[in-house]
């Protein structure tokens, strides 16, 4: 840059891509960043080298006067939810991004190629699990190479996403967006993701899922919900049909002792979600009823803590231990 070199001239450039001041100090720069060091240039461009390397951003265009973009991204293959809308996420897609490449470069996995049909994957996954769940096909995914996590560090008003496969060094890498508050909804995500995989949708670069929901008009992510609905369902789609449920007490009984012994490879919160999207009206009652079913709520933890494990951490430079230890939440 021709003018002096301040971290406030670098939060106005910031702020074009949607990062606020907070994001930036919170999320770029390293905790020991001290706002005495912004009008040094000096500590200025090593803390501009932190912000580019934690944001993906190209470091000559965040410090010369030129318009900021991010590094380049593999050849990406976007799956909208709504095709009049062409918002597309690149600020989104470009944290994630971040987040997969440091995740591949502490982990040591070798990719197994999936079976096609989504029988054989249940099959296996029940030989040493009672029913398919967020847990069980954590277990699977990592046994096959695949790394799974979750990010939801996003600023405020940024175009969001639910979730992302990214091919890296041979493997996938799959990253789940979406703000549930269920463990099971990010099971089915996670089962949605496995989906593309296993049917072949993607075999390099990156898989952006805008929206991840029953209904759709797309192939893919029409196959790919069928894929997760039999994974973790099995022959249990649908099984309530049109019933009427009176409210959320009801459902969970019902399913817990009338649907569940008739299915027992099938957790119960699986099927009162089904139910929820066959039945749209109904969807708001399905959510109360995994309130009182007492269903996991910590999806989020129990993927990145299983992540955590499987990182090696020594592979990290101090800033950016700091930063995946932050945005993962772990």
């Amino acid at each position: 840059m021709t003018t002096k070199l301040t971290m406030s001239s670098l939060y106005a450039k910031l702020s074009k891509l949607g990062f606020n001041q907070d994001y930036v100090r919170n999320n770029g720069l390293p905790s020991w960043w001290n706002d005495e060091l912004n009008d040094k240039p000096i500590a200025v461009l090593e803390g501009a080298g932190y912000i580019a390397d934690n944001l993906n951003l190209d470091l000559k265009s965040l410090l010369e006067e030129e318009k900021i973009r991010f590094n380049p991204l593999p050849v990406t293959k976007f799956k909208q939810h709504n095709s009049k809308n062409n918002d597309y996420p690149y600020v989104g897609q470009a944290l994630v991004s971040r987040v997969a490449e440091l995740i591949a470069c502490s982990t040591e996995v070798n990719f197994t190629s999936l079976p096609t049909n989504v029988k054989e994957i249940r099959a296996e996954i029940l030989t040493n699990n009672t029913t398919v769940n967020l847990i069980s096909q954590l277990k699977y995914c990592w046994s096959k190479g695949i790394i799974v996590g979750c990010f939801n560090n996003f600023p405020q008003k940024i175009k969001k996403f639910a979730g992302l496969i990214q091919w890296q060094f041979d493997s996938p890498i799959i990253i789940l967006s979406s703000n549930h508050k269920h463990s099971a909804r990010f099971a089915f995500d996670l089962a949605h993701e496995l989906g593309h995989l296993a049917l072949g949708h993607l075999k390099e670069g990156i898989w952006v899922d805008e929206k991840i929901e029953f209904g759709c008009n797309d192939d893919d992510e029409c196959q790919a919900n069928k894929f997760a609905t039999h994974l973790l369902l099995g022959d249990c789609d649908d099984c309530l049909g049109n019933k009427k449920i009176k409210d959320a007490d009801h459902l969970c009984n019902y399913v817990v002792n009338t649907i569940i012994p008739q299915y027992p490879g099938v957790e119960a919160e699986a099927v009162i979600l089904n139910y929820g999207w066959h039945n749209k009206d109904y969807f708001p009652l399905s959510m109360k009823a995994l309130n009182k079913l007492d269903c996991p709520i910590n999806g989020r933890e129990i993927i990145n803590e299983y992540l955590a494990e499987k990182l090696d951490w020594d592979k990290f430079n101090d800033e950016s231990y700091e930063y995946l230890e932050k945005v993962l939440g772990v």
